[in-house]
């Protein structure tokens, strides 16, 4: 049999730790759907684990199952040695791209990404698209189980006519902070990024938008860690110049900090991006420390989902509370399981529409039983599958960004 592919030899210490207790079953959103061994850390550890050992073949068998995962580091947040899953997942990712990538996504990652012109094209071309009836035709694919995912991809994805970039300029005042503009917020949801600039504005802080591009997470959670490497050293040469770089993309901020990963110890880049990645802070945790203005009365009763990316990445759970309950009028009402992952993930609730879908309906039930008329959280990704959530399991709650909720608060001029 083969040797293994070098990402996995390099997680080989990592899949030692696991001693087998089963912790990760208790928390992890795919196996609680599933029931499969073959769904949670346990059983991708014993698997790639048994390929390390020349036991498995490496080959499309397990193609599916680690394909499966949300890398919401659950299982991690229960299991005893704290193993990286995420990454022992990403590892066997880029083994299959190291086999071969499929032109699809070698183009999406390396050529599309790589240029915001055309990136921005393509958003217009596919908003078009979708405000003429044209994706509505994907409907019809529903008919057949592999389309299902695209053809729900009309209904998860807005379709503005205007971008982020045409909206907002940059105000480089004294005292400003450059604002990292994440490609769902630019494309899909530029309301919340005129919101998070609003707030900052109200701040008192100018606001540079940095000549930033996809911060490289889609490529690096689908194995393609040469793209996302690419990625980070282009953002580097575009945030280049010192002061605090900000995005209210919970999943950006988080990548963002971890750049250092993508760059071996000793690599002429690493210091560098090491001192990039400390100037890195979510929206939630640097508006935690600033001076609010005095804030006008929000009357509803709120909740908030904590996304993965913000809660387990990065720790960030306090402030976004925090921020909340201080705006007047609020009745804030803590969510359960509210760090549950709600299914997004990216891509996730594309290419893995159903078992998304099942993941979602458990959230959307626990949103249901707060009676909030606001669902809050703080990532795009999971504010567009709650809203798809909402309006499919027919839950009569706002879902709003953060940003949004302290726009409303703001004194009015």
């Amino acid at each position: 049999m083969p040797e293994a592919p070098p990402p996995i030899q390099g997680v080989a210490a990592e899949l030692q730790k696991c001693n087998r207790c089963g912790f990760c079953q208790t928390r992890c959103p795919v196996y609680r759907v599933t029931g499969l061994e073959a769904s949670v850390a346990r059983g991708h550890s014993a698997r790639l684990r048994a390929v390390l050992e020349h036991e498995l073949p490496f080959d499309d068998a397990l193609r599916g199952s680690i394909s499966e995962c949300l890398m919401c580091r659950a299982c991690t947040a229960e299991c005893p040695p704290a193993i990286e899953t995420d990454r022992i997942i990403v590892a066997a990712r880029a083994s299959y791209v190291a086999q071969g990538q499929p032109r699809l996504p070698r183009f999406l990652f390396r050529r599309l990404l790589m240029n915001r012109g055309a990136l921005r094209t393509a958003a217009k071309l596919l908003g078009l698209a979708q405000r003429t009836g044209i994706m509505s035709a994907a409907k019809l694919l529903r008919l057949f189980p592999w389309f299902r995912g695209l053809a729900a991809a009309p209904e998860m994805m807005p379709a503005p006519r205007s971008f982020l970039r045409d909206r907002v300029s940059s105000d480089t005042a004294a005292k400003h902070v450059h604002y990292f503009v994440g490609c769902a917020l630019e494309y899909a949801l530029p309301e919340v990024g005129e919101a998070t600039v609003q707030v900052l504005r109200a701040c008192g802080y100018g606001v540079e938008l940095a000549e930033n591009i996809c911060c490289g997470l889609p490529p690096y959670a689908y194995g393609d860690l040469e793209a996302a490497a690419e990625l980070a050293r282009r953002n580097l040469a575009a945030l280049d110049d010192g002061g605090p770089v900000l995005t209210e993309c919970g999943s950006c901020s988080s990548f963002l900090k971890e750049y250092p990963r993508l760059f071996a110890e000793g690599a002429p880049e690493r210091a560098r991006v090491e001192a990039f990645s400390a100037r890195i802070q979510d929206f939630t945790e640097f508006l935690a420390q600033a001076e609010l203005p005095k804030l006008q009365p929000v009357p509803a009763v709120v909740t908030y989902h904590d996304p993965c990316h913000l809660s387990r990445y990065q720790k960030l759970t306090r402030q976004p509370r925090e921020l909340l309950k201080r705006i007047p009028g609020i009745e804030y009402r803590e969510l359960p399981e509210a760090d549950w992952c709600c299914g997004g993930a990216g891509s996730y609730a594309v290419a893995h529409h159903d078992r998304s879908v099942q993941i979602l309906e458990r959230k959307m039930r626990n949103v249901r039983a707060t009676g909030a008329s606001i669902l809050v959280t703080a990532c795009p990704a999971c504010l567009m599958q709650l809203r798809y959530g909402a309006a499919r399991f027919d839950v009569p709650v706002e879902v709003l960004h953060l940003s949004q909720v302290l726009q409303r608060a703001l004194p009015v001029r």
